[in-house]
């Protein structure tokens, strides 16, 4: 597995138990909140139509054991 879906995996994992754990969030919100935080900086360096081909590509491989992560090869 890459060191960046480690990174993802952790810092993901931290904002949904702390919404858990805080009674004024849901982890709902908090995935909307990670989603939208996430969209807006892949935007700043992808077209829309790019961004959703990704968001395609990874929900077609949901619940495959890894996700293929390239560096621009």
């Amino acid at each position: 597995m890459a060191g960046e879906f480690r990174i993802a995996q952790r810092h993901v994992g931290e904002a949904m138990e702390t919404a858990e754990a805080e009674s004024s969030m849901t982890q709902d919100a908090m995935g909307r909140a990670l989603l939208t935080e996430l969209l807006a900086t892949l935007s700043k360096h992808n077209t829309p139509e790019a961004i959703r081909d990704m968001i395609d590509y990874q929900l077609e491989n949901l619940g495959s054991d890894s996700f293929v992560v390239t560096r621009g090869c």
